[in-house]
């Protein structure tokens, strides 16, 4: 395997379609421009004009809005091989900020060069729609669960969505995974308040669903939370 093809953000375009040597070489020219985000930095801020892509290599972000009243909706997490500044890169203007929850390594993409390689090779734009196509449905999943779930359905769902997302990008075994959100961000994903959160995952722990040792999860009944939760997997699986 090339190194290349060990890029997350090529593992993933590889997993929806099989990229050939001219798409390896056209994708090693175009993640070649390496950045930095350091802890907490902000990467996007909304309502600034962005005319270039970061792909994650390595670390974790947020997508958030934050509105007048000081609240914060995080819409989704972001992980190796996601695109950063997609969308915000086809308005005007960023409709929601992005920020780094650890250390990341990027590979800065001008939108230009971009879209030149999209038309360029149809392999690699066709591959693209599955990462649109995702992320419209993760986005879907957590209106339905801020919208109809309960709350302890919502967290329960949420908590294999990303289990399920870390799996795939190699950051999780199958039961356990590193939570990288504080318990006030996993409310802020969830809508809900930390304190709901620590009641709830007690509430998980006292089911026997979940065992938690700092900021690491064991999901001990994945049956009975994927049941709790109503998660079925299919919508990531272009993940």
């Amino acid at each position: 395997m090339t190194p290349i093809r060990n890029h997350p953000f090529v593992a993933r375009l590889d997993r929806s379609i099989r990229l050939g040597d001219e798409d390896l070489t056209a994708l090693g020219q175009l993640l070649s421009r390496r950045a930095v985000a350091k802890k907490a930095k902000d990467i996007i801020v909304e309502g600034y004009e962005y005319k270039a892509l970061h792909i994650v290599e390595e670390g974790i972000a947020i997508r958030y809005k934050l509105l007048g009243s000081g609240k914060r909706q995080i819409v989704n997490v972001v992980l190796p091989g996601d695109i950063i500044g997609f969308p915000a890169c086809f308005y005007e203007h960023a409709v929601f900020s992005v920020a780094a929850v650890d250390r990341m390594t990027l590979s800065h993409v001008p939108l230009d060069a971009f879209t030149a390689l999209c038309l360029q090779r149809a392999n690699i734009a066709t591959a693209l729609v599955w990462f649109a196509a995702r992320e419209a449905s993760i986005y879907a999943e957590h209106i339905i669960g801020a919208g109809r779930r309960e709350p302890l359905p919502r967290l329960a769902h949420f908590l294999l969505e990303l289990l399920t997302r870390l799996q795939a990008v190699g950051l999780a075994t199958e039961t356990t995974f590193e939570m990288p959100l504080s318990q006030e961000g996993i409310g802020d994903v969830v809508a809900l308040s930390g304190p709901h959160v620590n009641r709830m995952m007690a509430e998980l722990k006292a089911g026997g669903l979940i065992a938690v040792d700092g900021h690491e999860i064991t999901i001990l009944d994945r049956a009975g939370l994927q049941k709790l939760g109503e998660f079925r997997p299919t919508y990531l699986a272009s993940s």
